[in-house]
């Protein structure tokens, strides 16, 4: 994923922001950290780099005033049509690899290893109908 990104200026982990912020909405820091599995433990950072890209934009959060809300902006959502792009592109060829039990053994032993860990908790977060990100 990392080399259909590269060419762009992305990388794996502004992928994952990008695509949360895109499916979830406005997120506090907070909360975005609940779905990320890479710079879980440190998303200011991520969020500062990418913010000075011009990909993210901060505004005061109307529920509560010490608090920010991460959206994208119109470069963040024109570099989501990149993202979305480079997913196609390796989810065609990952399927051109293996067999459909081949991607189901492997989801199962994907499911086994990272249930009951952060990661695992922010993939069930991601992809789950609940858009809590309390959860």
């Amino acid at each position: 994923m990392g080399n259909l990104l590269k060419p762009h200026g992305l990388t794996p982990a502004w992928a994952e922001v990008l695509t949360v912020l895109n499916n979830q909405g406005a997120l506090t820091i907070r909360e975005l950290s609940r779905y990320l599995i890479c710079e879980a433990d440190h998303p200011s950072r991520l969020v500062s780099r990418m913010e000075a890209k011009g990909y993210l934009k901060r505004e005061t959060n109307p529920n509560d005033g010490r608090a920010f809300l991460i959206s994208l902006t119109e470069s963040g959502k024109s570099a989501m049509t990149i993202v979305e792009g480079a997913e196609a592109r390796l989810d065609h060829w990952i399927t051109g690899q293996l067999t459909t039990a081949e991607l189901d053994q492997i989801s199962d032993v994907f499911e086994q290893m990272l249930r009951n860990t952060n990661e695992g908790k922010a993939l069930i977060r991601r992809f789950t109908s609940d858009t809590n990100p309390h959860v």
